[in-house]
């Protein structure tokens, strides 16, 4: 049997990567499968009672995956961090891992304390699909100026008000903020676009985003890299925030890293 310590509970960070294709998002769903749902359910099977996870770094949309998204959670459980690990893995679903354990201070909170999240977003610039890169690309079969995108990006890095790049409507989160809310101002910290042959790659850090924020952001630039959208008119709209209506998929986003302050 379990032996439980009721005295002080712990506070335990998971570090988690996921493949986002079979689930509806982060978030708990009424009838519908989420990485939430399937860890809080792992956790109740683990310690034996109903458990809910404290906090998670940011709420991936349906389809979005994670190479590292952290949570916390509560517990009282004398179990060992390493057979707390290896239990979550056992009864998780294949595409769900915990990679990393650690025990934490009592006010940790996954999304409160986060000080930046990068999400990096691929491109398969190409007129012929590729069924090895299917569901973790976004083909995009037009020509592309990569630099024209990088002189676009270079606009949006700082503090800006990035309603511009916000969805009408979506659920409030950390990493994909809802973009009813009242504050829309948000710090990139760096945006890195390379390409390799046929593959680009963008790489947006962070303070916080809006919902659908780093799909917007991508959509848009490959419309001035596509020559679509002219650098004149990026700018002039991001300026009046007028919202964009190009937002790139979510199969090709994957949520790389979350920082927070040292120690």
């Amino acid at each position: 049997m379990r032996q439980l310590i009721e005295l002080n509970s712990r506070n335990v960070k998971l570090t988690l990567e996921y493949d986002g294709s079979p689930f509806f998002g982060f978030q708990r769903q009424r009838d519908k499968p989420t990485i939430q749902a399937a860890l809080e359910e792992a956790l109740s099977r683990l310690f034996g009672r109903p458990m809910k996870i404290a906090a998670a770094a940011g709420r991936t949309d349906a389809g979005v995956h994670a190479k590292e998204q952290v949570v916390n959670f509560k517990t009282a459980s004398s179990l060992s961090l390493e057979r707390i690990q290896a239990a979550l893995n056992a009864f998780l679903p294949s595409e769900i891992a915990v990679k990393k354990i650690e025990a934490v201070p009592p006010a940790f909170h996954a999304r409160y304390h986060a000080r930046s999240k990068t999400y990096e977003y691929l491109v398969f610039n190409s007129k012929i699909r590729s069924p090895l890169l299917n569901g973790r690309v976004y083909r995009f079969p037009y020509p592309l100026h990569v630099g024209r995108m990088r002189e676009a990006a270079r606009h949006l890095v700082g503090q800006r008000d990035f309603k511009a790049f916000s969805a009408s409507s979506g659920p409030a989160s950390g990493g994909q903020a809802s973009s009813t809310t009242k504050n829309t101002v948000r710090t990139i910290r760096r945006i890195r676009i390379t390409q390799k042959g046929k593959l680009i790659r963008f790489v947006i850090e962070a303070d916080g985003f809006l919902y659908r924020m780093v799909r917007s952001i991508v959509g848009t630039l490959l419309e001035v890299g596509r020559g679509s959208l002219s650098l004149q008119d990026f700018s002039e709209s991001f300026k009046k925030r007028r919202r964009s209506v190009h937002s790139a998929p979510p199969q090709a986003l994957t949520l790389i890293s979350v920082k927070y302050a040292a120690g």
